[in-house]
Formats: structure tokens, sequence, C-alpha cells
């Protein structure tokens, strides 16, 4: 029974308080109807462009996470000092003070020892919650600093090059403007996810518009169903037919965007024979050939309209090309036959698509929006998770949104659009500001609008000193070394100086997220001492020491419940919105805010000092809202002057409590920033050889082969081991997908959701196609086990459907938990992860990102007659 709390409960209490949800990392603004101290109801917050006053069902089901009766409410120390999946932690309940007392002694033994020990760990579901996590690890000493699963299966491709051509986490078509839409692999509109409510209203908005919206996928889900056109194809070949269509629009159409070729990219810039730019020898600016004084000038010297996208030219004794002639010379290769041999998708299909997107790209085209003339460009080729969770991540990404390049239909009107990638601020302060801006060779550098992943420029590769070796894979965001099999190989290899010794994890359930949970569970037994915030108790808060009892969404403060400001923004025309999360309701039990624990450890262990000029620095917080030395604040404070240095000091935390947010008009010029910022961006990664060649330099002395495939400047189809995989029985590539009811392992818990999972019948089930499946005797509801070609099986019931290529096999991700501390969900769906091997062999060698496909046999698990 949920009694009211004397702080939020009196006779007349009945409230709806502005907050923000945290089912996803979506954040939808939301309003908490709470009556006589108790929340009866959460819905969408109308104020807000944020969601739009809209909720998904894990939105509106937030009520049964936090009143879950298995929610943790007092701190637990294990006593079995064993740990295993199968292993009883022997949980003990303590005080706060015990629990503090023993981890501020480890770390501060820890950070007199070596800082870089300390692992911190966070999960993706609840991303305002980095910069309190980043900055106490920042202040802390060590550069360990990590995201679960969600680089490794969803970012580390997606991000990487949605920040060097978009200036965003991700893309999305002008869903106001856009006529004609293809979806490499992509849910954006249509599963949860980056700003998913506002996408999905101006998603259904579009094509009751009459946008055409074309799927590219193995399976007919969530997107597909709703498309004008699924395009069923091999998994993990997406690379394979859109550079099939670049090559039709460049080769055969001709129809190219060469004012946006020439002005907005490295197209004009001279490459020599060593695959690198011809520089000028007196600025090292890259030279472009001046067509009007028909000589090699550096780029900036000339306008763009005289530079040179084909021919063959000489520069002192260096025979040298434009790069966008040699693009279009190596998309020839890539002819819709050898397409189709790859994808099965069939060559006609091939050219009609890319007539399709080429022709309804109205090259030239422009438009007036808000009295400022535009260009018009209202096709878009978006890509996600599905096409770039590979070993080919990189390329399978980079040739979807190549599409959009070739025709000049990026961050224009109708085009497709990072979001969102420029900020001018609110119109009181100028805060938050960014506008993209040239960086080395003129080409777009991000910054930290990005949040955490800069992507260019690239650093230099060197020894690593971080766990995951990103300071030697620097294309990568996420890495499997946390966890991976040989993890001690590559440390030893490379000569890391320090073993990790310390985990300290926020909501993240590793053991579900990354792959098999053998593997994991290995990695995680090998730490001295690991403390874990959690709602409830996890598979991998089973292996903690300690694990503290956190606040839920509906109980806590965030002065930037979007965070990162472009993750959660729908893009396109419209306003910006800045909500905050606050509490609703006060802890349960002995719960308290992470975010106060670790101001409370800063203290305990001594450096509260560098975390305060942390959060100064993530921030960006300027005087008089700058945080001083090593003064005390809550993190209710940090939120007050956060607010205020952002939108004037009328507008603290308590303007925001009652308000709930901040609302003002986007401009043209943010939303289709592109012609307005003096930035180039790569249709040639001239950058990616010296990253190869230097990254090489280090692993090659030791032992590691780098295959330099993955480093050229030109994107190419790489196949995946499940491509290679020729062994008898092996009929199905199997992949998972994210199911819309579900976000990540997390809600699982919730029973409101488990209930519309079992009345879906594919959300626990195996997706396999009826013709297929029939072929091997098997039956729809019949147990089967799935097996790859190591030996890893998981078991469950498919679904026969002819919405999956025949190829294929889709699992809904991240189910099959077994923890007792969340029954629930306890034995419900199937762990897809247990397939996948964590290993150097199975990571995208460039951007490390992990492959997803798995070549798998299916085989009955009944016993038959």
């Amino acid at each position: 029974m949920n009694l009211p709390h004397p702080e939020f409960a009196t006779t007349t209490d009945d409230a709806w308080v502005p907050s923000a949800c945290a089912l996803c990392y979506g954040s939808c603004s939301i309003l908490a109807h709470r009556v006589d101290g108790v929340v009866v109801k959460v819905e969408g917050n109308p104020d807000s462009v944020v969601g739009k006053g809209r909720l998904c069902g894990k939105g509106v089901s937030g009520l049964a996470c936090h009143y879950d009766p298995n929610r943790l409410k007092v701190p637990l120390r294990r006593t079995n000092p064993k740990k295993g999946i199968n292993e009883d932690p022997g949980w003990k309940e303590i005080s706060w003070d015990e629990a503090l007392d023993e981890i501020a002694t480890v770390l501060k033994r820890l950070r007199a020892d070596d800082p870089r020990k300390l692992l911190m760990q966070r999960t993706t579901t609840v991303t305002a919650s980095r910069i309190p996590f980043q900055t106490f690890g920042t202040a802390f000493g060590t550069p360990n600093i990590s995201t679960s699963g969600g680089g490794l299966h969803c970012g580390n491709g997606a991000h990487l090059i949605s920040g060097i051509m978009h200036a965003s986490w991700g893309i999305v078509p002008d869903f106001h403007y856009c006529n004609y839409s293809i979806y490499f692999g992509a849910s954006k509109g249509h599963a949860a996810g980056h700003a998913a409510n506002s996408n999905m209203g101006l998603s259904a908005d579009a094509r009751a518009r009459g946008m055409k919206m074309v799927v590219v996928d193995p399976m007919c889900n969530f997107a597909a169903a709703k498309a004008s056109e699924w395009v069923p194809l091999r998994v993990g070949t997406d690379a394979a037919l859109a550079l099939a269509m670049c090559n039709v629009i460049a080769n055969e159409l001709e129809i190219l965007d060469k004012p946006y070729l020439q002005a907005k990219t490295n197209s004009p810039y001279l490459i020599g024979p060593d695959k690198r730019y011809v520089r000028d020898p007196v600025n090292e600016q890259p030279l472009v050939w001046d067509l009007k004084e028909n000589k090699a000038r550096p780029y900036n010297e000339v306008p763009s309209e005289n530079m040179a996208l084909e021919g063959k030219y000489q520069v002192g004794t260096v025979s040298c090309q434009p790069a966008f002639a040699l693009l279009r010379e190596h998309l020839k290769k890539f002819t819709p036959a050898w397409a189709e041999e790859v994808s099965t998708v069939p060559a006609a299909n091939v050219r009609r698509l890319a007539t399709e997107f080429a022709t309804e790209a109205r090259v030239g085209s422009t438009i007036v929006i808000d009295g400022v003339t535009l260009p018009y460009r209202p096709v878009a080729s978006i890509a996600f998770r599905g096409s770039q969770g590979h070993m080919n991540s990189a390329y399978n990404f980079l040739a979807a949104d190549l599409l959009n390049h070739l025709v000049g239909a990026a961050d224009v009107v109708g085009s497709c659009l990072g979001f969102n990638s420029a900020s001018l601020g609110h119109p009181d302060t100028n805060r938050p500001y960014y506008f993209p801006k040239p960086g080395p060779d003129g080409l777009m550098t991000v910054g930290m609008w990005m949040g955490y992943h800069t992507p260019y420029p690239a650093g230099e590769p060197r020894m690593p000193q971080k766990m995951g070796l990103q300071d030697l894979f620097i294309m990568g965001m996420t890495s499997p070394f946390l966890d991976s099999t040989d993890q001690e190989e590559f440390w030893t290899k490379f000569e890391l100086p320090y073993r990790p010794e310390v985990l300290m994890n926020f909501g993240s359930n590793l053991l579900l997220s990354i792959a098999n949970s053998e593997t994991v569970a290995a990695s995680l037994a090998k730490y001295k001492f690991m403390v874990s915030f959690d709602l409830y108790l996890t598979e991998t808060s089973n292996f903690a020491d300690i694990v503290l009892p956190d606040c839920s969404y509906l109980q806590s403060y965030e002065s930037r419940a979007n965070f990162p400001f472009i993750l959660s923004h729908p893009a396109g025309p419209g306003e910006y919105s800045w909500p905050i999360r606050q509490a609703v309701l006060p802890p349960d039990g002995e719960q308290r805010r992470f975010t106060e624990v670790l101001l409370e450890l800063s203290d305990r262990v001594g450096f509260r000092d560098k975390l305060n000029a942390a959060m100064n620095m993530s921030m960006n917080l300027q005087a008089p809202y700058q945080l001083e030395g090593a003064q005390k604040y809550t993190h209710e404070e940090i939120c007050d002057m956060d607010l205020k240095c952002h939108f004037g000091p009328e507008r603290g935390l308590e303007w925001f409590k009652e308000h709930g947010l901040i609302s003002w008009k986007k401009r043209p010029e943010e939303v289709y920033w592109r012609p307005f910022a003096d930035v180039r961006v790569p249709i040639y990664w001239e950058f990616l050889i010296p990253v190869g060649e230097q990254i090489a330099a280090i692993a090659e002395p030791r032992g590691l082969k780098i295959p330099r495939e993955y480093y050229e400047p030109l994107p190419d189809f790489l196949p995946c081991l499940s491509h290679c995989c020729k062994k008898p029985g092996f009929d199905f590539s199997a992949f998972y997908y994210r199911d819309i009811l579900h976000t990540n392992s997390y809600t699982l818990e919730n029973p409101w959701l488990d209930e519309a999972a079992q009345l879906d019948p594919y959300s626990y089930a195996i997706a396999i196609n009826a013709d297929a499946a029939r072929g091997k005797g098997l039956k729809d509801g019949e147990l089967v086990w799935v097996e790859t070609e190591t030996g890893r099986k998981v078991k469950g019931r498919i679904k026969l459907t002819r919405a999956i290529h025949p190829e294929g096999l889709g699992i809904a991700a991240c189910a099959g938990h077994w923890a007792e501390g969340m029954p629930v969900a306890k034995g419900k769906g199937v762990m897809f992860n247990d397939l996948l091997e964590l290993d150097w062999a199975h990571v995208s060698p460039v951007n490390l990102n992990l492959d997803l496909c798995v070549r798998v046999k299916v085989t009955s698990a009944e016993q038959r007659q």
C-alpha cells in the first residue's frame, strides 16, 4: 500500500507536476498527476516540443516501474565472496553510513594508488545522468568512463558518421517537407529512442501528407509495417544496396548537385597517387584545380564554382584527380547486378529506387521559409542501429548517407537532417549556443555539442592509457575490451600500465546488454570491488559488493532532462524546449538520489574542488554561476545555477519547478544551417589513411595486424563473418531488433508492458520466414534451439511469418532475464546476446562496433514421436 508522504501530501494535495520521462532516452516532457501524495497518472506535456504532449506505452506505464514492490529500498552488502551467474550474493542490509564509509575507503586507497583503476559504467536509459556521473569520474582521475553496450551496439558507427557529416548524434528526414525517404535499418519515428514520440507524430503527418517511405530491412517491423514499400535484404548488406544506388545516380543518371559538392564537401580536393590530399607547399592547405585560372590553388582561395570535380591534373611532379572523380570511378564496380548477388535485392529494384530518389531530389530547386530563400531537396536517406550494427559498421552507414550528399540533400529543406545541429540560443541569453565551424582542412569540427564523442578532427593514436584502448582505436566510442575474452591479451600487448580493480555502475545491466553472459560474467568477477546504483536487483548488480537503492525518475531532479540537447528534440521547424526533471515524490524508505550520493562521496574522498571544476567545464557555467573551489553544493543548488546561467537570474530551479520548461522558436538558419555555415564534410575520408597507418605502426610490431581495407577513404562493402560462413546447416542470419514495447532490458520488469508483450506474438518469440521454417520441418510455436558455429545456443519458440527475409532470424532484445530481483521479467523472451562473441575478431577494426549478426542453425527442441 502506498501511503502519502508528509512532504507531498496534504488534505488538498491534487497537483499536475511538470517533469520528464526516463523510460527511454527520448526523455519526453510529462505531467504527473499526484493526489494525496500518490501519482495516479502520467501523461505528455503539451507545452513541450519534446514529445509534443504524447507518450508511448512505456511512458504512460512509468507508474508501474516506480511503484514496483521489488524496488530496492535499503543499501545491501554481499556476504558471499564468490561471484558468478548462479551464485547467491547473500545480501545483508546495511546503513548508508556503513555503505558510504566502505565505498569511500576503497576509493581513497584507489585514488592514492592509481585512479585509472576505477571503471565507471552507466546506462543509456537515463541520458541526463551523464554529466554527474562523468564529471565524478573525471574529477576522480579516471579516463575509464563508459556507457554499457550502447556504443558497441548502436552508436560507434551511427554517432560517428552523423557527427562528421551532420554535426549530430543521428539523422532523420525533414518530416515537414520531405517527399521521399529511404530508411536503412532505422526506425526513426517508429520506435523508442531519439526524439521518439515527436518523430512518431511528425512521421505520421508526413506520410499522411504523401511522403513516400521506403524501408530497407531484413524484417517488416515497426517502421516497415508503416512504409510505402518494404525492401527485404540479406542481413548486414545495406552498403551493397546503397553503393549500387550511388553508382546509378552518379554514373548512369548523372543527377548530381555539383554546386553543393563544390562548396560543401571535399569533393574538389586534389588527391595524389598516395590517396592523400595534394597540399600547398607553403601553407599546407589542400589544393583544388581552379578552372578559371587553370592551375592548382589552396581550396580557401578559390570560389567554389571554379573548383574542378572531374579531370586529371599535374601539380609539379604529382599526377592527381579531384576526390569526386575518384569516388565516381570507385562507384562503378558496385553494379546493380553485383548488389543483387550480395543483398538479394533485384537489380531492377536497385535502379528504380535510385531513380526515384534522384528524381525527387529536385536538384537546383529552392523554397522560401520565413522569408529566407533556401535550397530545397525533398529526399532523405537515413540509417541507424540495424544497418550499422556490424563489423562493416562505418561503411554501411556512410554509404547510406552518401546518397544524400550526391544530390545535396543534407541539412536543407526537405532533406536528411541532423537533429539538432545548430542552436543560436534563447533570445534573452543566446544560450545554449552551438554553430558548426570549420576545423583542419576546412572540414566541420563538431566539438562538445556531441556530448562525449568528438569525431573530427580525429586525435592521434597512441599507446593506450584507457582500459577500452580508445586512445589507440580513436574512432571508437564504447569498447569491447572492457569485457572481452581477449582483454588481458590486448592489455598486455599494448602495455596497459595498470589493471582495473573497482567498478562503479549506474543502472547498467551488462550481463544482458553487451554479448554472451558467460564472457561478461568472467570479466565482472575479476573486480576486487564493485558498487552499483540500482532500482532492482539485476543480473549485474548480483556481482556487486554493495548495492545502493536509487531513486526513480519520479523522485529525481535534473536541470538537463534532455541531455545532450540535440538528442531529444525533433528535427525541422518548430521550437526548442528546455525542460527539467523534478521530484514528484520523495525517496521511499532509504532510497537516495544517486547525484547526492556522488557529491557526498566526493567530499568523503576529498576531491570536491576537482568535481566543481569538472562540472563548471562540462556545463559551461559562467560567472557568477560557477561552482567555487571545494564549496559544498547540493545537486538542486547546482541545477539552480545551471538554469540561471543559461536563462537568466529570474529563471532558476524554482521558476522551472513551476513552469516545467522554457521554449523558444527555432530560426531557419538553425534548422537548415548548412547554407549558412562555412564548413565542408568529407565524401572522401582522407584522414582515415593516416589514422590507419598510425594505429598499424603501434599495433603491428606488437603482433596485431590491422586490416587496412577498413581505413580506405572511400566506402566499400566489407562482408561480416556471418557472410563468410559455409558450414552446412547454418542457413540463417540471426539478428535482434528493438521491440517498441521495451527499452533495453529495463522495462521487461514492468508488468503493464509485460502484459502487452505477451499479447504480441513476436515480442517474446523468434521470428522466422514461414517458407524457410516449413522447409526445415518446423511448425509455428515450436520450441527450437538456435546455435552458432562456435556452439553458443539459445532456446525459444518460433513465430512463422512472411514478413522477414528467408535467411533472417529476428529476436527482440534484450530479453531472457534470470535474476530473482526482477520476477516479472524472469524467464520471458530469448536472450539474443548469448549468441554473440566478444573479441577482436568480431568487432569493426576501425570503430570497434560489435558484429550483431551471426550465422546459425535452427533445430527442434521438442521430442517428436
